[in-house]
């Protein structure tokens, strides 16, 4: 219990009193009121501690309550302001539905019309992607289609350029080679021979009265010098092949030993054929003899001058085109 000063005064004035009357108290006795008075005095500290706490906390629930009851007063205004404004709300709350009511009976037709024209348009749409299902299933075939028609289309184009570059070797191949052949006949050009490009081939043309008297078989001393000149140059090209085609006029020719004209174009080509291989040493299978008649003049006017040109013999020399022909049995 806590004590005052006053009191505390008393108290000890009692106590000291007592010992200063009766000097035979004990010891102990005296210890024990000692005890007493120290636990008595950190006792009226701590009263007093807890008292000046007590204080603080006294003014300061004093200005809460005084906070509290102005937010009370506060709070009652509001309050008064959000019954009003909730009255206002539940009269517009009331219309709302009321409006709201009418819409939803005004939509119900409607509702059910857009209801309607939506199952209409779901099937619609319905259709159109089964449609539009088909035609990408179509255009994906398309496309397929068109990746092989791209692939294929650009092999063709690896192969035609191939074709062309393999076209412009032989080009160049056979430009060379009658090169080469006017130059190993140069000396003869002016006697009835010509030379020029045809078709992918070179045409030597010797006239008759370079190679042949009139009904003969036999080939002239000049004609044979001709001949062995152009031998000389179509060894050095080992892969042209020779055609050798005798050629005569209309006028219709008969002996003991030769029937036609036909006849006489064959015989002519074999003989020429017989010098180039066997006195010319031009390899046998590189060579083959023809003899077209009278039937492809190359002037077919009824002249002494045409018939003369018509009376010839076309030694034909065509570049091997193997390399050709692989790319397009590949194909």
């Amino acid at each position: 219990m806590c004590m005052n000063s006053k009191s505390k005064s008393i108290f000890y004035t009692s106590v000291f009193a007592g010992l200063a009357l009766s000097s035979c108290v004990p010891q102990r006795k005296f210890d024990e009121l000692k005890a007493q008075y120290d636990k008595c005095q950190e006792t009226s500290t701590n009263c007093k501690q807890e008292l000046s706490t007590a204080s603080t906390q006294l003014t300061e629930c004093t200005s809460l309550a005084t906070q509290l009851k102005t937010k009370v007063l506060s709070l009652e205004a509001d309050s008064l302001e959000c019954f009003t404004a909730l009255e206002r709300t539940k009269k517009l709350y009331q219309q709302s539905e009321e409006t709201a009511q009418r819409i939803i009976e005004n939509s119900r037709y409607e509702n059910g019309r857009l209801s309607t024209d939506l199952n209409a348009k779901n099937e619609a749409l319905k259709n159109k992607e089964r449609e539009l299902h088909e035609q990408e299933a179509s255009l994906i075939a398309a496309q397929n289609k068109n990746r092989e028609l791209s692939a294929s289309l650009a092999l063709r184009e690896k192969r035609v350029a191939e074709l062309e570059g393999i076209l412009k070797s032989k080009d160049s191949a056979v430009l060379a080679l009658k090169a080469s052949i006017q130059k190993a006949l140069l000396g003869f050009q002016n006697q009835g021979l010509s030379i020029e490009v045809r078709n992918g081939k070179v045409y030597v043309s010797m006239e008759e009265k370079l190679l042949f008297k009139s009904g003969s078989i036999t080939v002239d001393p000049e004609g044979e010098k001709a001949l062995m000149a152009l031998a000389k140059a179509l060894n050095t090209y080992e892969e042209v092949s020779i055609l050798v085609e005798g050629h005569t006029d209309n006028v219709p020719m008969k002996s003991a030993t030769i029937k036609d004209n036909l006849d006489l174009s064959v015989l002519r080509a074999t003989s020429i054929t017989r010098l180039l291989t066997a006195n010319g040493k031009v390899d046998p299978k590189r060579v083959t003899s023809a003899g077209r008649g009278e039937y492809f003049p190359i002037d077919p006017a009824n002249t002494s001058e045409a018939r003369a040109k018509n009376r010839r013999t076309d030694i034909i020399l065509t570049p091997k085109l193997d390399e050709l022909l692989s790319i397009l049995n590949s194909q």
